[in-house]
């Protein structure tokens, strides 16, 4: 494998982890720059704060909601923030 493929292979591989933060319970304990991440992308889209139990209409997004959920994940019985 030469070693454009590996950059190539390594990038789609970084790319899933992103996609995959967006997944409620996925995460666990976040960084900085990827509590950043799905802050800025809580922002761009209502069905996103939907399934990470906000409001569609929600603007703000406290850090210590975004990790809970991001640890935690989503339950049947956890209330919109």
């Amino acid at each position: 494998m030469s070693l454009e493929e590996q950059r190539a292979n390594n990038l789609d591989i970084q790319k899933l982890c992103w996609r995959k933060l967006l997944e409620p319970g996925w995460a666990g304990e976040l960084g900085r720059d990827e509590l950043a991440y799905i802050k800025a992308e809580l922002k761009k889209s209502p069905s996103l704060k939907r399934r990470w139990g906000f409001r569609p209409t929600a603007r703000r997004f406290s850090e210590k909601q975004i990790r809970a959920v991001a640890r935690d994940g989503i339950s049947a019985k956890r209330k919109q923030f």
